[in-house]
């Protein structure tokens, strides 16, 4: 495969070459078809640019980025050709022209691809690699790809400046979930990229991961993220989880307000980084600062006649999958909760117990509140039911945390209700 792409690539390059020369002895320029290829390419780049700043938000995935950025590149080149084809004169002059494209194209073209291209896009390990990742393993068994990794790993001991091949090494580690892995391949990938806020907020990522807060040694990185670029999505994201985690709430509003400023107003995105910010606003005791500020109101559920809030509840067990249970540890925190179907995502009804008490009864009822200020189960009449295994012991999900939820609403005053937790959050 690697033989055919290089044999079809240098192909193309002598093909393109052998039209570039004939076409510089032979055409003279054209001014307005030079002014319509220089518009173009002005718009190209701004493709570009744009492109570039849609991967940064998280608005696309690697693959459309990728896929993407080869198309603007493919139509630069066709652009360029196109000028090529136009701009010089015949004579004299045209030779010299083609004989110096003739040595510089292939030059520029390598000095180029080995600076922004994905030069081990050639290397069958890393291409390997990269649909192992992108696949989740399907159709490999376990031994294969813990070879693959293997080889991979041997490779960047040959040549540790392979940064393609250490990002590639940490997105396949995080998949598995060997966060201290992905950490230290992280850790590479910053000294060849230095200053790059995306890696800086992935290796912080995976730092806390491991460790279980993002308190210290990641927090510094994501300081220094923001330090670089203030507008940066995961290191505000992360950011805002740091200050709610310690229950510095008042930091957590500014850093999620400010994530919430660059997305799109009314999406299901910023109406979730919106609820966060009640949350915290409510659990700190804090005053909105506007309107904007507020999740739109829902319609109120009629008030009940009972007014015992003991008398509204849901009852059930709550059991972890055996597929899952050598993932955790006994001392790991296990929420149960309940929350409206409609609004705000904090929790009406909330307890909390412990993995070596799994299987476990709970009981939810109006007096079961997380904070003051919040509606209880007396406020609703059905609700979402989830459980949720926290490593880190805090209520906010984090990546690698499990978690069990019950398909569709449950009504109020429902017993044996089961809860399995065998799900885990990316």
């Amino acid at each position: 495969m690697l033989m055919t792409f290089i044999c079809i690539a240098a192909l193309l390059v002598v093909l393109a070459l052998g039209c570039l020369t004939w076409t510089l002895l032979r055409t003279r320029s054209s001014n307005s078809e030079q002014e319509r290829v220089d518009a173009n390419l002005a718009l190209l780049q701004a493709q570009f640019k744009e492109l570039e700043d849609d991967k940064a938000a998280g608005r696309i995935s690697e693959e459309e980025y990728q896929e993407t950025r080869d198309e603007i590149q493919a139509r630069v080149l066709e652009e360029t050709k196109q000028s090529d084809k136009k701009v010089v004169a015949s004579g004299r002059q045209g030779l010299y022209a083609a004989l110096g494209c003739i040595v510089l194209v292939p030059s520029l073209a390598f000095v180029v691809y080995s600076k922004i291209g994905m030069v081990d896009a050639l290397d069958p390990l890393v291409v390997q690699t990269s649909q192992v990742t992108a696949h989740g393993g399907s159709g490999h068994t376990e031994e294969e790809l813990q070879q693959t990794v293997k080889q991979l790993e041997q490779r960047l001991k040959d040549n540790p400046d392979n940064v393609d091949g250490w990002r590639m090494l940490a997105r396949v580690n995080a998949s598995y979930e060997k966060w201290d892995e992905a950490a230290k391949a992280y850790e590479q990938v910053n000294r060849l990229l230095p200053g790059n806020p995306a890696v800086l907020s992935d290796w912080a990522d995976m730092l806390a991961a491991t460790s279980g807060t993002l308190e210290g040694r990641p927090q510094e990185l994501l300081q220094e993220a923001l330090r670089i670029d203030p507008t940066y999505w995961k290191a505000l994201a992360l950011m805002g989880t740091l200050c709610y985690n310690k229950r510095d709430f008042q930091g957590a509003v500014d850093y999620w307000t400010r994530l919430r400023n660059l997305t799109e107003q009314g999406s299901e995105t910023w109406r979730q980084i919106t609820e966060n910010i009640e949350e915290a606003r409510q659990l700190g005791g804090l005053p909105a600062n506007s309107a904007k500020t507020m999740v739109p109101v829902q319609k109120e559920p009629a008030k009940k006649v009972n007014a015992d809030p003991a008398a509204y509840f849901i009852k059930g067990t709550v059991e972890l999958a055996d597929k899952v249970k050598d993932k955790v540890r006994p001392s790991d925190t296990v929420f149960v909760f309940a929350r409206p179907t409609q609004g705000s995502k904090m929790p009406v009804a909330f307890m909390r117990i412990t993995v070596d008490q799994l299987p476990a009864k709970f009981h939810l009822d109006g007096t079961s509140q997380m904070g003051m200020g919040v509606k209880t189960l007396a406020d609703v009449t059905e609700v979402i039911l989830e459980a949720r295994i926290s490593r880190s012991g805090n209520f906010m999900p984090s990546k690698g945390d499990l978690q069990g939820l019950i398909k569709g609403h449950v009504k109020v005053g429902a017993t044996d209700v089961k809860i399995v937790i065998d799900t885990y959050i990316e």
